[in-house]
């Protein structure tokens, strides 16, 4: 049983020391004011580590001043390159499902001290982790210092996204409006790219979709679709979906009415509908990301990114040639998933072109140094805003004839020399 002891944010900070390893929650779940108190006391925190993924804030951590501490991350940002030119980053290749684990105790990375980001207690003493649940939760139920921003500004999600106070060590009260995620702004592009993918999705289907302008397009896209899933993450889109009656949950074999998520990234608009809704089920990643329990789910589509893909369906969404610029995330956990579901397929969708439109992202090979995200064996559809490219079961011909067919057709002429000699 741990303390639950009530202190300032310089309390809570003076318990990490020197070359300790710190896992923070991504994205909307940010502890900003425990995160800002480490940059403040950075210079006695020498080698320190914080460890996460998708970040919205300032990157505070990164910055010259705060140069003793470390990031240890699994989602590489250009927020983060001054700070990995100064010897300072560490990316990890890791996929999520297995960043539960890793990231724990037991772990390689097992953390030192893990901070989460909770509403305040409920009666029987239950501090929800509201937004942000896929990591930071397993690895806080195995730290042996947890330090919690409480926030009455954090929704009381349900599901399996609460610490018991004696569970926490120390906390200290924060009120302040939650990290958002804004909707992006789509153009053209991505609304076309948006009705081919809501195309090859069935009523009935259970979709998992990533943040961004072609997750927002095809969700706005759905709007017609009956009785759909939604699994993994939450956005803005997703809750006018859910009012519309298109999202109802219930063709699932399993949590049936239910959505299971592990984070949501949105405004405030997203933040209400998720307190106290049993329309939603907020799991860990060791859950959510697991491919079996993917492969349970019927009709599971899996739709996500790629920054390039080669004429054979290789996938990239992590790297430019050898620069990383973002993560493995979740896609190849849902891209396996999807393949061992019945009716499942997995989607990768992407503009046919790049630097506005000098260069095409369907190419003969990655880029050297490049990272396969998604290897070709498990490439279903790739889809631009030029069509459709169905490669499952194809030889390596219809392959690079399907992949030609999308690409932007002042490339083609290149694509089909290149395969020819």
């Amino acid at each position: 049983m741990r303390a639950f002891a009530k202190t300032t944010l310089a309390g809570a900070v003076g318990r990490l020391t020197p070359g300790m390893k710190v896992l923070l929650p991504p994205g909307c779940g940010e502890p900003v004011a425990l995160v800002g108190e480490i940059c403040r006391q950075a210079a006695r925190l020498d080698d320190l580590a914080l460890m996460g993924g998708i970040h919205l804030g300032e990157y505070p951590f990164a910055r010259p001043e705060a140069a003793k501490l470390r990031v240890a991350t699994w989602h590489m940002s250009p927020r983060l390159e001054d700070a990995r030119r100064r010897g300072r980053v560490d990316f990890v290749p890791i996929r999520y499902f297995d960043a539960v684990s890793e990231f724990a105790a037991g772990g390689v990375w097992a953390s030192d001290a893990v901070l989460v980001h909770c509403a305040p207690p409920d009666r029987h003493g239950y501090l929800s982790l509201g937004v942000s649940v896929g990591v930071a939760l397993p690895a806080a139920r195995r730290a042996s210092l947890v330090i919690a921003q409480v926030n009455p500004n954090m929704p009381r999600s349900r599901g399996n996204g609460s610490l018991h106070r004696t569970q926490i060590d120390a906390w200290v009260e924060v009120d302040a409006p939650l990290l958002e995620y804004p909707p992006p702004v789509i153009t053209d592009v991505e609304r076309a790219i948006g009705r081919h993918v809501a195309g090859l999705i069935p009523d009935r289907a259970t979709v998992q979709v990533g943040v961004g302008a072609i997750p927002q397009a095809v969700l706005e896209a759905l709007g017609d679709h009956r009785e759909l899933g939604v699994h993994s993450l939450l956005v803005d889109a997703s809750v006018g979906l859910v009012e519309r009656g298109v999202v109802t949950n219930t063709a699932k074999r399993f949590h049936r009415g239910r959505m299971d998520i592990a984070e949501a990234m949105g405004t405030r608009r997203l933040f209400e509908f998720l307190h106290d809704n049993a329309l939603v089920n907020m799991e860990s990643s060791a859950f959510v990301h697991d491919p079996t329990v993917i492969a349970q789910i019927d009709r599971f589509v899996a739709v996500n990114s790629a920054l390039e893909i080669d004429l054979t369906g290789q996938v990239t969404a992590e790297s430019l040639g050898p620069r990383q610029v973002a993560g493995i995330g979740g896609q190849f956990d849902f891209v396996l998933g999807a393949s061992r579901s019945r009716g499942g397929v997995s989607i990768i969708a992407m503009p046919a072109t790049g630097r506005d439109g000098t260069v095409s992202r369907i190419v003969t090979r990655l880029a050297a140094g490049a990272a396969v995200t998604t290897p070709r064996y498990l490439a279903d559809r790739v889809v631009t805003e030029f069509g459709i490219a169905e490669l499952r079961g194809k030889g390596e011909k219809a392959r690079a004839a399907a992949m030609i067919g999308v690409a932007h057709p002042k490339f083609r002429e290149e694509l089909e020399r290149d395969v020819t000699s």
